[in-house]
């Protein structure tokens, strides 16, 4: 009888850790990649010019989801339906001005970055910048529709 009810609860447990382990295994945004490191430790800096360039960096990704959120708005906006062609035409025009301002906004904060590097750091931005354009558009493949 002691034995059937340490059985029991052993196998009440083991059923536990497996539900445990189910939702931690398939929890709900796994599929994003790891954040970078900071870039002051990507281009081997320290002192004031690393807290620079992570300042510089928080203010920059702060106003680059800024306008990816009023982008977002506005495409919310876009109807898919023939009779409201010119009516997406202007919203279109406004999603591009604001991708404009994106792309403006991120080759304005690698220049002042660049300003503060050395030839070293330098290098080594090029290489982040040139990942990160390899990089865009291409989402991971799993779990596409």
């Amino acid at each position: 009888m002691k034995a059937t009810k340490f059985l029991l609860i052993g196998l009440c447990v083991v059923i536990i850790l497996n539900i445990f382990l189910l939702f931690e295994v398939f929890k709900p945004g796994k599929d994003h990649p790891p954040h970078p490191p900071q870039l002051s430790k990507v281009l081997g800096m320290n002192g004031k010019d690393a807290q620079w360039v992570d300042a510089e960096f928080d203010r920059h990704i702060h106003e680059k989801d800024r306008l990816i959120e009023e982008q977002k708005k506005w495409r919310m906006l876009v109807k898919i339906d023939p009779q409201y062609a010119a009516q997406n035409q202007v919203i279109f025009a406004k999603i591009s001005r604001l991708q404009f301002k994106i792309d403006s906004c991120t080759f304005d904060h690698f220049t002042k970055v660049k300003a503060k590097c050395n030839k070293k750091q330098v290098i080594a931005l090029k290489q982040v910048i040139e990942r990160m354009i390899t990089m865009a558009g291409k989402p991971k493949q799993h779990n596409r529709p």
